[in-house]
């Protein structure tokens, strides 16, 4: 049985796998699931959290005080956010690989 942390590993191999050729919609569908899972399944603060880190570049320390919390609050809040995402995006490729070569398309 796999670890967690292998089976996201090989959701991530299997990702770039797929980044190999001329799959423009997969891609575009790929990201829209990203960013529909960022919205619909993170808590407010987490994905204020993630926008505010890694779109905007600001640092755990500027976001806890515009916050007025801890840094180690917003570590948590980011480091919650990824796993979160990196489960229900993984899920999403695993589920992909089992659909035949003509679905993966539209999946």
């Amino acid at each position: 049985m796999l670890t967690q942390r292998q089976a996201d590993h090989a959701a991530f191999e299997d990702y770039l796998q797929s980044l190999h050729g001329d799959n423009r919609a997969w891609r575009m569908a790929f990201r829209q699931a990203f960013f529909d899972a960022m919205r619909q399944q993170l808590t407010a603060r987490q994905y204020e959290a993630l926008r505010l880190h890694f779109l905007e570049g600001k640092s755990q320390r500027d976001i806890a005080q515009l916050w007025g919390v801890s840094p180690s609050v917003v570590c948590r809040h980011i480091k919650k956010a990824k796993h979160r995402l990196r489960v229900i995006l993984s899920y999403n490729l695993e589920l992909r690989a089992h659909f035949p070569p003509e679905w993966r398309e539209i999946v």
